[in-house]
């Protein structure tokens, strides 16, 4: 995101007014130099203000009402700016945003009205605020002209929902504190040094080669083996200190705000900087600018300089450009298509290629109509006939139903096992072979049944009433396409019940096909000779990157009997054997907590957790006794359990009894909060807190 311009209106000492960025069609200036001056601090403030919502504003330690000029009149801010799509969350549109806020005599902080954006930025055809980007994807950092430089006070754990704060409350309070430098050297020497972890490595090494590079110091021993931060921190020469923590608090935030990008340096944003020429000496200002420049090579800097030091500043430097992003005007994800479409066939929720409409999809195109595949909730008012496939019977799904629904009217016709669990494909189209060319991206895998149904009636499986018994309906030579595929995708929903199943095993092994046995493998039809042929199988993930056997876990029965023929098959860890384990059903805390456990004391097995999803007429969950027990001590047993792989798929349970914890307790257990946030999204832990895992309004926060 770049700056492109401020309007504001009734500012204390500003007044009324604009203050544009130097800019050409393509580029923007990268260093803006302002006099320093009350008007200058009080134009910084402003762009702050313009940036942040009023739950972010009212945070901040300062009263706004300073900000408003005299009379009735609110202040009003309003900037313009350039997302870029590789940071920046916008839908596809012209890149060219506004945001702003109101402020009132009073300090009352709201949005500005719709209509006042009317009046500002013609050239660029913004007609109201309405189209900001999400203010918290705005990355922007502002320092005062002095900040207290911290030790011991920053524990880097994201409670705090509106930490984003931080990044800028130094120019409004100089009795605010930057983050630790100390704790954050370590986290760079622990994870970028020793671990080599990608973005904190990039962070250190381009660091570390600055330092030794303009002469600072010589530092290159932090990518190796330094001593403790604090050995470090403290060999530091004492006029290096205020100005490195400003440098290190900027790294830190930069690393916190773009946690998947691998080189989190290189993002564009906005950094501004009042005086801070009065935290360096005069001959490291200008050495501090340029570290500043090449650190952030893509970030613009807006910055207040006294006149009597703005010679420091390093020849070139304001002459920098930055490249804006291109214009690109993209129609908006479901919107209206105009086209004429024959046959619309929409995939509503499937997880891989649809085969109920790949067979529609073949009937239709023999026929001499023109068919089109359609994903998710798509509007499309030309087309003549309406068919949706919906597997799952989820919320999410249920909602995109609910909206075709209301779109398509009665010309809509809906299957799948997520509406009706009894509604067939006519026989003469479900014995059609399947259009491939309908899913590009199978390439060489085929995909379908072998066989259809399951002799066993567990309580919560659709299987036997939409499909009966067990019975062969295809053959692998029809699946293969004659031999034309050397991938199976296997949807049978319990191939190993089939009185002739070793044939067909037999038969994989002569073919040398790889097959991905996705529904799972059930153990109770596996015995000490045919866990022997599976092996001889070229079992695979769904992509066929690499050897992948999935067997099913629901309940806590039998543990003892899954060992033994677990064992049977002397996996190793290269195997990748998964058990899916659903929850939710009927099991309790500690129930599920007995069955990883027992998972985790197998040879190469891990989990995949999976939520139980009612089917329509399906049987409720009984989890009322749940957490019955002692739930916090179970949970911190939950947490202790730890697998070598898929820990993400784990994290989506903890995520689920971590509500349910807070719906049956009314607060939160903190470290199941605390292990959920250990990796991923640690950003969001704040927000999650305050929300309590998402049963507390978020307007409320």
């Amino acid at each position: 995101m770049y700056l492109l311009c401020l309007d504001y209106k009734n500012a204390k000492l500003n007044g009324s007014g604009q203050f544009p960025l130097r800019r050409t069609q393509t580029s923007i200036t990268k260093w803006t130099l302002l006099d320093t001056n009350d008007r200058s601090l009080e134009l910084l403030r402003l762009i702050l203000t313009s940036f942040n919502s009023p739950g972010h504003l009212k945070r901040i330690p300062f009263s706004f009402n300073k900000l408003v000029g005299d009379g009735t009149e609110p202040l009003l801010t309003m900037n313009l700016r350039a997302l870029h799509a590789s940071t920046d969350k916008h839908n596809g549109r012209n890149p060219v945003v506004t945001g702003g806020s109101q402020i009132s005599t009073s300090g009352t902080i709201q949005k500005p009205s719709q209509t006042w954006g009317k009046h500002f930025f013609q050239e660029f055809a913004i007609r109201n605020p309405k189209d900001r980007a999400n203010p918290e994807r705005d990355f922007i950092l502002a320092y005062g002209d002095d900040f207290a430089v911290p030790r011991g006070d920053d524990a880097f754990d994201f409670r705090d929902a509106f930490f984003r704060n931080r990044r800028y409350h130094s120019l409004f309070s100089p009795a605010v504190s930057l983050t630790d430098p100390v704790a954050f050297l370590a986290l760079l020497f622990f994870r970028g040094g020793k671990h080599k972890r990608l973005a904190p490595w990039h962070i250190l090494n381009r660091i570390c080669q600055l330092m030794d590079n303009y002469g600072v110091l010589n530092v290159r021993h932090w990518l190796q083996t330094p001593a403790t931060a604090e050995q470090e921190w403290n060999a530091l020469p004492g006029w290096l200190t205020k100005p490195f923590t400003l440098l290190l608090d900027a790294v830190r935030h930069t690393l916190d705000a773009f946690p998947k990008v691998g080189t989190p340096a290189d993002i564009p944003g906005l950094i501004l900087l009042h005086q801070s020429s009065r935290c360096c000496t005069d001959n490291f200002f200008p050495i501090f600018l340029t570290l500043m420049d090449e650190l952030f090579p893509n970030m613009q800097f807006i910055m207040t300089v006294p006149k009597e030091k703005q010679h420091l500043i390093p020849k070139g430097l304001l002459g920098k450009n930055l490249s804006l992003p291109s214009l690109q005007i993209e129609a908006p994800r479901h919107s209206i298509v105009r086209k004429n479409v024959d046959v619309l066939l929409i995939d509503v929720d499937s997880h891989m290629p649809n085969l109920a409409l790949m067979k529609l999809s073949r009937y239709f195109k023999q026929q001499g109509r023109d068919v089109m595949l359609a994903r998710g909730v798509n509007r499309i008012s030309s087309a003549r006939e309406i068919y949706a496939s919906c597997v799952f019977s989820s919320l999410p799904s249920s909602e995109k139903i609910r909206k075709l629904k209301k779109f398509y009217g009665d010309s809509l016709q809906l299957g799948g096992s997520g509406v009706d669990v009894q509604k067939r494909l006519p026989e003469e189209i479900e014995a059609l072979p399947s259009d491939y060319g309908f899913y590009p991206e199978l390439d060489d895998r085929a995909i379908g049944f072998l066989s259809r149904g399951c002799p066993l009636h567990c309580p919560f499986c659709i299987v036997p009433l939409k499909e009966g018994k067990p019975r062969q309906v295809s053959d692998l030579q029809t699946l293969l396409e004659n031999d034309r595929r050397s991938k199976l995708i296997l949807l049978d929903d319990n191939i190993l019940s089939l009185p002739h199943a070793d044939q067909l095993l037999e038969e994989m092994v002569s073919r040398n096909i790889r097959v991905n046995f996705t529904q799972t493998l059930d153990w109770r039809f596996v015995d000490r000779d045919r866990a022997a042929l599976l092996r001889r199988v070229r079992c695979c993930n769904t992509r066929f990157t690499r050897s992948n056997y999935y067997f099913s876990l629901n309940d806590n029965r039998h543990l003892d009997l899954v060992r033994e023929k677990y064992e049977m098959f002397g996996f190793s860890s290269r195997d990748n054997v998964e058990f899916v384990c659903m929850y939710g059903f009927n099991t309790t805390l500690a129930e599920d907590i007995q069955r990883f456990r027992f998972l985790r004391s197998l040879h190469g097995a891990y989990v995949f957790t999976q939520d139980y999803q009612p089917v329509p007429g399906g049987p409720p969950p009984t989890i009322d006794h749940f957490f019955e027990g002692d739930p916090d001590r179970l949970i911190e047993e939950l947490i202790r359990i730890l697998f070598t792989q898929n820990m993400k798929s784990m994290e989506k349970y903890y995520r689920w009894v971590s509500r349910k914890y807070a719906e049956t307790f009314g607060k939160l257990h903190m470290s199941l909060v605390d292990t959920i946030f250990r990796y991923n999204q640690r950003h969001l832990k704040g927000h999650y807190i305050d929300t309590m895992a998402g049963l507390r309004n978020e307007s409320a926060v």
